[in-house]
């Protein structure tokens, strides 16, 4: 039996190769009953001890966790770098087009499919099976009209509200304001999961979702209420709400994407976010609100849709060779990248509610960051412990 150490190979049996080698037993290789509950049970307690040694090799694989600083860095890089330019082309060439760099951004989500295919090919799989398993994200008829238009538009539209209000908010507010409520994004998936998609309810989770509200009314204190850098923060709130909503509705539709599924996904999402969001940037330029000339495309409009692609691109990468907990805290390190720079270079002052509140966003997003099983032990211990002292009382 053979496993492949490439983290790209497509392989529907991979798990249960990996099962099946860790219950093979030398001598005793005679075929197993699947309704055997007796033999089930003492393999599983004759190969724990191996089983657990192995768990602990994959956990602290020190080229996974290399990765994953380097998919950390490189993904807080470039949400930190999205921001700063968006921020430069408000502030220094009083660029007013925000539908316009949401539609241009939007279509370069194309990019992530190609790339990946090609790198998924240089690892030895064939595009046509890249191509069959990534098709596989439209639903059980693959990549039809009807179903595909259903699903990537609703996503295109949910996507785009998003993209669009996270830039509008940088108009009123700093980029380290915004990239700190947007994280709170993670909070609103974890309530809606349990809402929509019946996740179990976990204590500590909730709590993280009242450091991330706690953390968000505290830097809108900070700005004053109903000033514009209030609008901001509430621009910047409603961003994370889209947000969630969008990788929740991903998870409904496919329950546990792989890597050419996801590029693909995201591919198509750029693919109508190219042929709808044209329309808003139109009526947006004949109503006068967002006249679109020749200082609608300064330099820092192009990189604006560069980091952002790249953004998305690194995010599949990211899960494909390491941790999925590494790949998803780049947005969390954009925040203190953000605040060096709009403190050095832009003199912005950040007051005890903002540090605060900031604090308590990244706190509640590293607790909502945690796997479910590793929190539920976590919980089984504490309990269990709570119980034990209470029984000696």
């Amino acid at each position: 039996m053979k496993i492949s150490n490439n983290p790209y190979h497509l392989s529907s049996n991979r798990n249960n190769d990996l099962n099946d080698l860790a219950t093979f037993e030398p001598g005793n290789e005679e075929t197993k009953s699947l309704n055997s509950y007796d033999l089930a049970i003492s393999s599983r307690q004759s190969n724990s001890d191996s089983q657990e040694n192995q768990n602990l090799l994959e956990k602290f694989s020190l080229s996974k966790v290399l990765y994953g600083i380097l998919i950390v860095i490189s993904t807080g890089g470039s949400v930190c770098a999205t921001s700063q330019f968006a921020t430069i082309a408000y502030t220094d060439y009083n660029f007013t087009s925000t539908a316009l760099v949401n539609w241009f951004a939007g279509s370069a989500f194309m990019i992530n499919y190609p790339i990946i295919a090609v790198i998924m090919g240089c690892w030895g799989n064939s595009q046509r099976d890249i191509y069959k398993e990534a098709v596989s994200v439209c639903g059980k008829n693959g990549l039809t009209l009807k179903d595909t238009t259903m699903k990537m538009l609703t996503l295109s539209l949910i996507a785009s509200s998003s993209i669009y209000t996270y830039y509008y908010a940088l108009v009123y507010t700093s980029s380290t304001d915004v990239t700190a409520i947007f994280s709170s994004a993670t909070a609103f998936v974890y309530v809606l999961s349990v809402v929509w998609l019946k996740e179990p309810f976990i204590v500590i989770r909730f709590m993280a979702v009242l450091f991330s509200m706690a953390g968000v009314v505290s830097i809108a204190y900070s700005e004053g209420f109903g000033s514009f850098g209030a609008l901001g923060v509430l621009l910047s709130f409603v961003s994370a709400l889209f947000a969630a909503i969008f990788r929740v509705t991903v998870k409904k539709f496919v329950k546990s994407p792989s890597i050419p599924q996801t590029a693909m996904l995201v591919s198509l999402v750029g693919v109508y976010n190219l042929l709808t969001l044209w329309i808003p940037v139109l009526i947006l330029h004949v109503t006068g609100t967002e006249v679109i000339t020749a200082n609608s495309f300064p330099w820092p409009f192009y990189l604006i849709a560069l980091f952002h692609a790249l953004y998305d691109l690194l995010l599949c990468i990211g899960i494909a060779i390491t941790y999925p907990v590494y790949a998803s805290l780049g947005p969390l390190m954009a925040i203190p990248m953000n605040a060096i720079i709009d403190v050095t270079y832009r003199q912005e002052f950040f007051n005890t509610y903002k540090i605060l509140g900031t604090v308590a966003l990244m706190v509640g997003f590293i607790i909502l960051t945690i796997p479910i099983p590793m929190l539920l032990a976590f919980s089984g211990k504490l309990r269990k412990r709570f119980m034990i002292k209470s029984y000696k009382y």
